[in-house]
């Protein structure tokens, strides 16, 4: 394995060490390797302040230029006891960005240069929505014509995330994609008379706060679209307010959430606007474009003191036995979508989830992570038009249309726990 340093030219990886540095190693069976990065500047030795140790097996596999699914993210692989962390881990807790950084100049993989390929056309808008969350000035932008979507927020996350699908499908030609931001959230602004520190969200509230919304912007029978929390949430709200909606697709949902919540996601001695964005960093696929994996960093990044760490609280009381009996053969299509990159809410579990909705259809979408339509939006709408067009025949095909693979044969006994600890 070539870890000599070319690395160190990085743009990426001096970018971000500019007024900062760490000094870290990381040891395999058959090599070790010490970098100083300090100030902009990376060079080789020094004494490490933390060491990442693992087996050449899991270094060989982090470290590929195309990581297989599960091999990506480093905190994932410490999580799983597949790598150990040595020395200090609250300083690597505030520099995993420049360990991340490394990481992805060792893996030497090909970015590409990017241009949009269309036009991005769409009109933002305010409206004022009541609702249970409160009031808000809520921004909201439409792009296309047709059958509306209504594409919602994740945890934390601004709707500018779905501006690749305006850019990089055809999507608009046949729908209107209209994105809503939560209150806090993005462009919107805080509820009226709510404390700054105070906003909450439940799995409820946010299903009200979508009903509203439709009814507010004027959307008539949308489909709903979601991913992670938001992908909860519009199952919630189909089953609450089946009348409103044509459907959902939702992507990156499992039956329930848990293990989503760690200290250092509201830690008073590490930057949020760093730690947040790699915290869901690796849970995309390495492979997908580096403009739009730049995207969603930038956009965890740009939330608003406390925003993640309460949409991640609100989204832990997930359950679909909450709302189950709501739904039957009868309630409009729900077509569940999965990123086999997604090391939080695996296909198995979405697939367990699809097999609970009475009129619904099941997709793995093998080279795609948890934010599918941030990080490949081209890619994507490979998998959403079908999902629509389940959606708008509001009924389930004879059989679910892509069950999860299974195991490899060769499937190392760290890959085993990996999955066993995600369910």
């Amino acid at each position: 394995m070539n870890l000599l340093p070319n690395f160190l030219q990085s743009q990426e990886l001096s970018a971000l060490a500019v007024d900062s540095g760490v000094v870290c190693a990381f040891a395999a069976d058959s090599w070790y390797r010490c970098w100083t990065i300090n100030d902009g500047v990376a060079r080789t030795g020094g004494v490490p302040e933390f060491t990442l140790r693992g087996p050449d097996e899991a270094w060989h596999k982090l470290l590929s230029p195309q990581p297989q699914p599960g091999w990506q993210s480093v905190l994932h692989l410490i999580t799983n006891g597949c790598l150990s962390l040595v020395g200090d881990s609250a300083g690597f807790d505030r520099n995993i960005h420049l360990v991340r950084a490394v990481i992805e100049a060792l893996r030497e993989s090909e970015s590409g240069s990017f241009s949009p390929s269309r036009r991005l056309t769409a009109r933002g808008e305010y409206h004022r929505v009541r609702s249970a969350l409160g009031t808000a000035d809520v921004h909201v932008e439409r792009c296309g014509r047709g059958q509306p979507i209504v594409a919602l927020a994740t945890a934390g996350s601004p709707s500018t995330l779905w501006h690749g699908l305006m850019t990089e499908s055809d999507i608009t030609e046949r729908y209107e994609l209209i994105t809503v931001d939560l209150p806090w959230h993005g462009s919107s602004s805080p509820t009226f008379g709510t404390a700054i520190g105070e906003w909450r969200l439940t799995p409820g509230s946010y299903a009200q706060f979508i009903a509203d919304a439709v009814r507010t912007i004027g959307a008539s029978s949308p489909i709903l679209l979601g991913a992670s929390m938001a992908g909860a949430a519009v199952i919630h709200a189909v089953a609450v307010f089946p009348a409103l909606f044509t459907g959902a697709v939702s992507c990156q949902a499992g039956r329930h959430v848990r293990n989503r919540l760690t200290n250092q996601l509201n830690a008073p001695d590490i930057d949020q606007s760093r730690f947040v964005p790699e915290w869901i960093y690796g849970l995309m696929n390495p492979s997908s474009p580096a403009e739009f994996r730049k995207r969603v960093w930038w956009g965890y990044s740009s939330g608003g003191h406390g925003l993640y760490v309460s949409d991640i609280r609100s989204y832990q009381q997930w359950d679909i036995d909450d709302v189950l009996h709501l739904l039957n053969a009868s309630s409009p299509h729900i077509a569940v979508l999965s990123g086999e990159f997604d090391t939080t809410v695996p296909p198995s579990a979405s697939e367990s989830l699809a097999n609970l909705i009475p009129n619904s259809s099941f997709q793995v979408m093998p080279d795609l992570g948890h934010f599918p339509h941030a990080e490949n939006p081209a890619r994507f709408s490979d998998y959403l038009k079908p999902a629509l067009e389940r959606v708008q025949s509001r009924r389930s095909p004879t059989r679910k249309v892509g069950a999860s693979a299974p195991l490899p044969p060769d499937e190392t006994t760290c890959q085993r726990r990996q999955r066993s600890n995600t369910n």
